[in-house]
């Protein structure tokens, strides 16, 4: 019998207050967890709209304040309440952290949406060291990815999380690696063990698609990838 097709939406963060506030880094007490900036949390909803008519069975974020701000507004979107799913192995790449990462703790995470269903049992509660700046996420994305989908073989997920890690789903499912502005949507459409990656950090959606933050590549976010 024929596994059917299935779904996975990537989405990187919204635009962070420290993108555009420089000063809010020196009072944070977290510095690596800022929020959204309000240019974020309207780029938030804008992918919502986007994705609102389709199908999607789970949502899985990083637990670092600006993914759950940027899901909480992507899920707010839709007719049917969907619950969201806090994973670690999502997290934010461990040289752009703090030691250990400033990531709030699940009590704070259930005041940051209304979503968040801590039934759900994560890959990483703590994670492993990292090496070799932004790709030493790799290994640790690949494999909380991989478990997630044998864990779930069937239903389409969207994943939020950050820059590397988008860029390391992408390596683990089409063997590159593809580094996606904030807010921008892939699609990558598994067929029994295939990938096919439809399109991959598409601003199409955005309002504003002016300084997306896209800083490791050159090529542009909109428009279909080959694998």
């Amino acid at each position: 019998m024929k596994t059917p097709s299935r779904v996975l939406w990537f989405v990187r963060h919204g635009e962070r207050i420290d993108n555009v506030d420089d000063t809010w880094k020196m009072t944070a007490k977290r510095w690596d967890d800022p929020p959204l900036s309000n240019r974020g949390q309207q780029q938030a909803r804008e992918v919502g709209i986007a994705l609102m008519a389709d199908i999607i069975d789970y949502a899985i974020c990083s637990p670092f304040t600006r993914c759950i701000e940027t899901a909480t507004e992507i899920l707010s979107q839709r007719k049917i309440q969907l619950p969201l799913w806090i994973e670690p192995g999502f997290g934010e790449s461990l040289n752009a952290c703090m030691v250990p990462p400033g990531r709030p703790s699940m009590s704070q995470i259930k005041k940051l949406s209304e979503f968040v269903d801590d039934s759900y049992v994560p890959v990483y509660e703590n994670l492993p060291p990292e090496y070799g700046g932004d790709e030493g996420c790799i290994p640790r994305v690949a494999h909380t990815l991989q478990t997630i989908l044998s864990r779930y073989p069937t239903g389409n997920i969207l994943f939020v999380s950050h820059g590397s890690p988008i860029a390391a789903c992408h390596m683990t499912l089409c063997r590159t690696w593809y580094y996606v502005g904030q807010c921008t949507i892939g699609k990558i459409v598994m067929h029994g063990n295939g990938y096919k990656c439809e399109y991959f950090g598409d601003s199409r959606h955005l309002s504003d698609k002016t300084n997306l933050r896209e800083i490791q590549r050159d090529r542009k976010s909109r428009g279909k990838v080959e694998e």
